[in-house]
């Protein structure tokens, strides 16, 4: 799976970010239309306490996991390193609260094979069908490293 550089990776997870915000993405189809359209696109579908119901293809390549060792796993114990996983459940657990999703942000996440990859990542929260509670939804890029 290529790598894009920073800034276009940032563009284009803000834009679908800003999308979702706006209300762009009014079913699941409309959302998975435009995952389907972007194929460099990492996405992983997850609840608000992180257990991982959705896992694409370019997520299978970015990670090394495939979507059968990945589906009811816990994402934050998946993917990122132990430093950083309170933090990033509280985050969501906020979200669920608020219906503010985190700002997007490029992060160093753990691969299967036990390597660091940075990603440009954004998070998204849907409430379809008049559902009682959200649906999460990651999305990264593997970005390039920045020059020094």
């Amino acid at each position: 799976m290529k790598k894009m550089i920073y800034a276009d990776a940032k563009k284009l997870v803000d834009t679908i970010c800003s999308a979702a915000r706006a209300g762009e993405y009014e079913t699941r189809t409309s959302f998975f239309e435009m995952v389907a359209g972007n194929p460099d696109l990492a996405v992983q579908g997850y609840n608000a306490f992180g257990k991982i119901f959705y896992w694409n293809t370019p997520s299978a390549h970015l990670y090394g996991y495939s979507e059968s060792a990945a589906v009811n796993k816990d994402l934050f114990d998946l993917l990122l390193p132990q430093e950083l996983r309170g933090f990033a459940r509280d985050l969501i657990s906020t979200a669920y609260k608020t219906g503010r999703t985190p700002d997007a942000s490029a992060c160093d996440l753990i691969q299967r094979n036990g390597e660091y990859i940075t990603v440009f990542s954004g998070h998204l929260m849907f409430q379809w069908d008049h559902a009682t509670t959200p649906e999460f939804y990651c999305i990264d890029i593997g970005i390039e490293p920045q020059p020094a």
